[in-house]
């Protein structure tokens, strides 16, 4: 979702703070990029939004070129709307036409060059959604019914990503834990996995859920799975101390109807910080959190050093904004 649709455009869709944070940014996913910058000529806005997906190249945050946001090779199979374009003199002196382009569920955004914008929309994934198919023969008599998520509640759930619209449907199926299966609870790379027999379902382009070996439910990104999350059971009380001793990020939804007068932020927590305190180049990584487009990503607290994440789901959920 935006933050991040869901989670998060929150999470649109996520969102580091001082700890770690040069650290981090250095082994994240998407880098940013120090040049001079480009000169802007002039911009130009679409009459009509176009949907287009992109082949190649990276996406700055500016039509200025400064700064990478996102690299485009991590979102050839995402639709994207083109929005508007910009001629520039770049650094070098050559000039160029960069296209803005906002993926469907507006979590990805950026400027890009023209030549690398294609028309249409992005290609389907070529990797199976489920378990291979004899796996899912031989175990799916065996596979609890709370383990699965049937049709028409899935239809339910890609409409609600693709709309970047209020997340409940989502949210309440991560809270309430499966069935425990077996299997390790994470791969060879530490990657969080669903349990042997069960499906990993894929809600859009990128982001899946499942249900791991321990039944709790896993929430992520196919092109950022070492941020995926194993969400824990339950509404969790604010008087809990959250901590982490896993390798792997974990999220708890929280109790309460937010804080402030339009009962939208989360309510603050001794070594998290809101998502708006996020670096840019990070909010991708956790793009998956389950968020209403139109609520505040402040609803969503983190914690980079204890890889930990609490969604206040009144405030998520609320469509309401600062």
């Amino acid at each position: 979702m935006k933050v991040n649709k869901l989670i998060v455009s929150a999470l649109t869709i996520l969102s580091v703070s001082t700890m770690g944070l040069a650290t981090v940014a250095s082994n994240a996913d998407t880098a940013l990029a120090k040049t001079k910058a480009a000169k802007i000529v002039k911009t130009t806005t679409y009459k009509a939004k176009q949907k287009v997906h992109i082949t190649k190249g990276s996406l700055y945050t500016t039509a200025k070129l400064t700064k990478v946001s996102h690299k485009a090779k991590n979102y050839r199979h995402t639709t994207f709307y083109r929005i508007k374009k910009a001629k520039v003199v770049k650094s070098n002196k050559k000039k160029a036409v960069y296209n803005y382009v906002k993926s469907t569920n507006g979590k990805t955004k950026g400027w890009i060059w023209h030549g690398y914008v294609k028309t249409g929309k992005a290609p389907k994934a070529k990797t199976s959604e489920a378990v291979t198919s004899s796996a899912k023969s031989s175990s799916s008599s065996s596979v609890s019914s709370s383990n699965k998520i049937s049709t028409s509640k899935l239809k339910s759930m890609k409409k609600i990503m693709k709309n970047s619209s209020n997340p409940a449907v989502i949210n309440n199926w991560l809270l309430k834990p499966g069935k425990k299966g077996s299997g390790a609870l994470t791969d060879s790379k530490g990657y969080l996995k669903v349990a042997k027999g069960t499906q990993k379902y894929m809600l859009d382009d990128s982001e899946y859920v499942g249900t791991l070996s321990n039944g709790h439910r896993v929430l992520g990104q196919t092109v950022h799975q070492k941020y995926a999350f194993e969400v824990m059971p339950g509404i969790h009380s604010n008087s809990e101390t959250f901590s982490n001793s896993s390798n792997h990020w974990k999220l708890y939804f929280v109790s309460g109807n937010g804080k402030n007068d339009k009962k939208i932020l989360a309510e603050p927590h001794i070594g998290f910080k809101y998502v708006s305190d996020l670096d840019e180049s990070l909010k991708p990584a956790l793009g998956s959190i389950p968020l209403n487009i139109k609520s505040s990503s402040n609803s969503i607290l983190y914690n980079w050093k204890t890889k930990t994440v609490l969604v206040n789901k009144v405030a998520a959920e609320s469509g309401l904004w600062g």
